[in-house]
C-alpha cells in the first residue's frame, strides 16, 4: 500500500487518515485527535520508510513551538498518540521505537 503523497488520504494498515478533513478513522471511526497527534501521524505516514529523530519531528510537528524540553515532549505525545491508534498500546505495531534514533511508523 504505497502512500501517494498528493493524495489526502494515507493509508496506513487499518487506519485511514484524510489530511482534507483533519481526520484519522478505523473501521469508520474517527479517533479524536489533537491537531499536533494528527500532525506527527501525518507527518510519521508521510516518511514511513526512514526513521525520523526526534529533532526532525520536533522542527516539522511542532516548528517555531518547539518546547524546551523536546525530547520528553515527544515521548509523551507519542504515548498519547499510541493510546488512540494502536490496538494494544503497550506492544506497539504502528508506531515504532527505533532506539538511538526516534521513531518510524510499520508498513
Amino acid at each position: 500500500s504505497d502512500v501517494d503523497t498528493s493524495s489526502d488520504l494515507l493509508y496506513v494498515k487499518d487506519l485511514l487518515i484524510d489530511r482534507g478533513r483533519g481526520h484519522v478513522l478505523r473501521d469508520g471511526k474517527n479517533l479524536n485527535l489533537t491537531p499536533i497527534e494528527f500532525r506527527l501521524l501525518v507527518y510519521l505516514a508521510q516518511n514511513h520508510e526512514q526513521a525520523l529523530s526526534r529533532g526532525q519531528i520536533l522542527d516539522t510537528v511542532w516548528g517555531l513551538d518547539t518546547p524546551y524540553d523536546g525530547d520528553h515532549t515527544i515521548n509523551v505525545h507519542i504515548r498519547r498518540l499510541r493510546e488512540k491508534v494502536e490496538i494494544d498500546p503497550n506492544h506497539p505495531s504502528l508506531i515504532l521505537t527505533v532506539p538511538g534514533v526516534g521513531y518510524r511508523l510499520a508498513r
